[in-house]
C-alpha cells in the first residue's frame, strides 16, 4: 500500500506539517520559506534517479527516485505541483511504493515511459532484467517477464524507446583492470612514495543492442564506444531529442554530463559530447554522482534532472547545440518540493550561531559535497524559521572543498568528497564570528572575517601552524573550540585517532597541549584504521551545566571511543550500534581536562541512533535554552529538547 512521506531517515521518523508549528523534539526542522516551498528534501543520503512519467500528470514529470543507502526496496515517487517564479519545477511530497520484488531488493531500477502511455520498470539482477508494468489505479509496479542481455557484462543501465519505436539497451562496461572478474580487492591502499595512486583510474564505455518490442526475451549488446568514456562510472542513460535530434544523455561518477546523438543508419552512438553552459563550459554537476532524467513540460519547460549525494538538481534546457556539437543548458538550480524538510545536503554538520548579529541563532551547516551552507533565522529564537540558505563565500568564490586525486586518504575515487566541517567561532578575538574547519583533506583552516559582525565576509582559508608545520591530524574532523579568559582551547583527533589539545598563539599558530585523557589514557577514536578514522565531530559545552565545560562528540557508527576494547562507544552499543552522540564529563578543570567513560545520549529514554554516517551535535538556544540539534547523514537536522535528553 502506497503512502504519503513526508519525511524519511535511516530509522523512519515521520512527520505531516504543512504548516509552520512549533519546533518538536525528535523530528527536523522544517523549511520555513514564505513561499511555502524549497529545495527538495530527499529522504536519502545518495540515490538513483529511476526515471519520469505521467502518472498524476498529463504529462511526462511525475519524478521516480531510489535510495542506495539500505533503502533500495523502496520507490520514491513524487508528482508534480507547478513551476515557482523563475521557472523551477516543484513537486508534492513523496509516496512510498514497495519494490516489485521480495527480499532486500538493492537492485537498480529504471523507468520507461512510452508513447503509447505505457509505464514500465526494470530492475537488473546480474545479467538479466526484469520488467515490471506500472499501474496508475494501485501505484504498483507489477512483474512482468524478463528478459536476457546477451554478449557482456555491465554495471549501470537503460532502457529508451527511439524515435522509430524500438527499444534501445545500453549498459556501462569497465575496462579490464587489475581487479576485473572478482579478483580480490586489498582492504587499504596507500599512496606510492612517488605521490601517486598504485593503479590506474579505471575507464568505462558504453555497450548497447536494440530490441524491436518491449516484450522481447533477450537484447545482444556489442560496444558502442570505446573503453575510455569516463573515468568510474556512468551514472544512467535518457533519450531525448534536442535542436530536432535524438541524444543519449549520461551523468557521471565525477559529475560531467554528456550527450551522444544516436545515428539511426548505423544503430549506433556519435562522438562523445557534453553539456556546457552558456558559457560554453563544461558543467560539473555540484553532486557526488549525477543520475540523470529528462524532464519535458513542453518546449519551454524543459531540462535535465541529476540526483547523487546532496540532493537533487535541474539543468533548464536551451534546445540547442554550440558550435562544437556540445549540449547548451543553464547552470543548476536546486529542484524544489512543498513543504519540505530543512535540508542541507549529505551529512550535514551545523553550527547553531547569531551569524549575522541581529540577536537570532542562525544555522552554518556544511556537508560532504565540500559546500558550506549560511541559514538566516527570519524567526525568533523561541520560534525559528529558516528557509532555503546561502552558500558561503571565501575571497568572493563560493567555497567548495574538493580533494581532487592526492587529497584524500581513500584515493582519486572520493576526488568530489569534501566532508567540510565548520566550527564558528572569533578565532583571532576581534569580535567578530569567523569560521575553523576540518574536511576530507584532514587540513584544518582558518578563514577570517574580514567584514562586519553584521554582514560577515569571508577570506579565502588559511592553515592553522603547529612550529611552523601545517596542523595535521584525521580527516573529516570537526574542530572543537573554547575561550577560557585570554586562552583559546582547539580540539582534533591527531594522526593517531587519539583526542588533542592545542592553544592558540595567535590567528595562524597554536601550540601542543597535549592528548586528552580519560582514565589516564589516550582517548583514541577508533578501531580499524584506514579511512575508518577521525570523523568525529567536537563540541566543547558545559553539558552538565556544573561550570566546567564537557565535550559532546559526535560519531559514526564503527567508531570506538575511548579505546578499541569491547565497551568502545559506539561501535559497541546495546541493542545495535550507531551514529550518535556521546557525553563526556570534564572531571578536571577547563585548562587541564580529563573525562569520565563517555555515556551515550538518550531521547526519551532510548539511544539516540542516526543511521551509520557520522552525525554533528551543536548546542544552542533555539526552542529555548541550551537545546541540541544533530545534523544526520540524510541532510535532515534533528531538534533535540534539553528536557528530553538524558545519558
Amino acid at each position: 500500500m502506497s503512502k504519503v512521506i513526508v519525511f524519511l531517515l535511516f530509522l523512519g521518523w515521520f512527520s505531516a506539517y504543512s504548516q509552520t508549528l512549533p519546533l518538536e523534539s525528535g523530528l527536523p526542522l522544517r523549511n520555513e520559506s514564505k513561499n511555502g516551498y524549497g529545495r527538495m528534501s530527499v529522504p536519502f543520503y545518495n540515490g538513483y534517479l529511476m526515471g519520469l512519467a505521467a502518472v498524476q500528470s498529463t504529462k511526462p514529470v511525475d519524478l521516480f527516485l531510489q535510495g542506495t543507502n539500505g533503502s533500495l526496496g523502496i520507490i520514491y515517487y513524487y508528482a508534480f505541483q507547478k513551476f515557482s517564479e523563475d521557472g523551477i519545477p516543484i513537486y508534492d511530497a513523496p509516496l512510498e511504493i514497495d519494490a516489485p520484488y521480495s527480499g532486500k531488493n538493492k537492485n537498480r531500477g529504471v523507468i520507461l515511459q512510452l508513447r503509447n502511455g505505457e509505464i514500465y520498470g526494470f530492475w537488473k539482477y546480474g545479467t538479466t532484467i526484469r520488467r515490471t508494468v506500472f499501474d496508475k489505479a494501485s501505484m504498483r509496479f507489477l512483474p512482468k517477464g524478463e528478459f536476457k542481455v546477451v554478449g557482456a557484462g555491465f554495471s549501470d543501465f537503460g532502457v529508451i524507446e527511439l524515435p522509430n519505436g524500438n527499444i534501445l539497451f545500453l549498459g556501462a562496461r569497465r575496462e579490464e583492470g587489475v581487479f576485473s572478474n572478482g579478483a580480490g580487492h586489498p582492504h587499504k591502499i596507500a599512496y606510492t612514495s612517488e605521490g601517486f595512486w598504485p593503479y590506474e583510474i579505471p575507464r568505462m564505455g558504453i555497450l548497447g543492442g536494440v530490441m524491436h518490442n518491449i516484450d522481447d526475451k533477450e537484447v545482444h549488446v556489442a560496444p558502442y564506444t570505446s573503453l575510455d568514456q569516463v573515468y568510474y562510472a556512468f551514472d544512467g542513460f535518457v533519450g531525448t531529442k534536442i535542436g530536432g535530434k535524438f541524444y543519449i544523455i549520461s551523468g557521471t561518477r565525477l559529475g560531467n554530463i554528456q550527450g551522444y546523438e544516436w545515428d539511426s543508419e548505423k544503430s549506433n552512438l556519435k562522438e562523445k559530447k557534453y553539456v556546457v553552459g552558456i558559457d560554453n563550459i563544461i558543467q560539473r554537476n555540484p553532486d557526488i554522482h549525477a543520475y540523470v532524467g529528462y524532464f519535458k513540460y513542453d518546449d519551454t519547460h524543459q531540462g535535465i534532472f541529476t540526483v547523487g549525494e546532496g540532493g537533487i538538481y535541474y539543468y533548464a534546457g536551451k534546445n540547442k547545440t554550440n558550435d562544437k556539437g556540445n549540449l547548451v543548458f543553464d547552470k543548476p538550480k536546486h529542484l524544489l518540493q512543498s513543504s519540505p524538510d530543512l535540508y542541507a545536503g549529505s551529512l550535514v554538520n551545523p553550527c547553531l550561531v547569531d551569524w549575522n548579529n541581529d540577536g537570532a541563532v542562525d544555522l552554518i551547516v556544511g556537508n560532504s559535497m565540500g559546500f558550506i551552507f549560511y541559514y538566516k533565522n527570519e524567526g525568533t529564537n523561541e520560534n525559528p524559521k529558516y528557509g532555503d540558505p546561502e552558500y558561503l563565500k571565501a575571497n568572493n568564490e563560493v567555497i567548495h572543498i574538493q580533494p581532487g586525486y592526492r587529497e584524500d586518504i581513500q584515493g582519486p575515487g572520493e576526488a568530489r568528497w569534501g566532508y567540510v566541517s565548520p566550527s564558528v567561532f572569533d578565532w583571532d578575538g576581534d569580535g567578530k564570528l569567523d569560521i575553523l574547519t576540518g574536511d576530507s583533506r584532514g587540513k584544518f583552516m582558518f578563514y577570517k572575517n574580514i567584514g562586519t559582525r553584521e554582514e560577515p565576509i569571508l577570506a579565502s582559508e588559511k592553515s592553522l601552524y603547529l612550529e611552523g608545520m601545517n596542523l595535521y591530524g584525521t580527516w573529516r574532523v570537526k574542530p572543537g573550540v573554547a575561550r577560557y579568559g585570554d586562552k583559546v582551547a582547539y580540539m582534533i583527533f591527531d594522526r593517531d585517532d587519539e583526542l588533542h589539545l592545542y592553544w592558540q598563539l595567535d590567528a595562524y599558530n597554536v601550540k601542543d597541549g597535549g592528548k586528552l585523557m580519560l582514565e589516564g589514557k589516550p582517548i583514541r577514536g577508533n578501531k580499524y584504521g584506514g579511512g575508518t578514522v577521525g570523523r568525529g565531530k567536537v563540541e566543547i559545552v558545559d553539558w552538565d551545566e556544573d561550570g566546567v565545560d564537557d565535550l559532546l562528540l559526535g560519531t559514526y557508527g564503527k567508531q570506538s571511543i575511548p579505546d578499541t576494547s569491547s565497551r568502545g562507544l559506539p561501535l559497541n552499543m546495546k541493542p545495535r550500534r550507531g551514529s550518535t552522540i556521546l557525553f563526556l564529563k570534564n572531571i578536571g578543570t577547563n585548562e587541564q581536562p580529563e573525562y569520565e567513560f563517555p555515556k551515550v545520549l538518550k531521547h526519551r529514554g532510548v539511544n539516540i541512533s542516526v543511521g551509520g554516517h557520522e552525525c554533528t551535535p551543536s548546542v544552542g538556544d533555539i526552542g529555548g535554552k541550551s537545546n541540541l540539534v544533530i545534523g544526520v547523514e540524510t541532510g535532515r537536522i534533528l531538534f533535540y529538547e534539553r528536557k528530553n535528553l538524558s545519558y
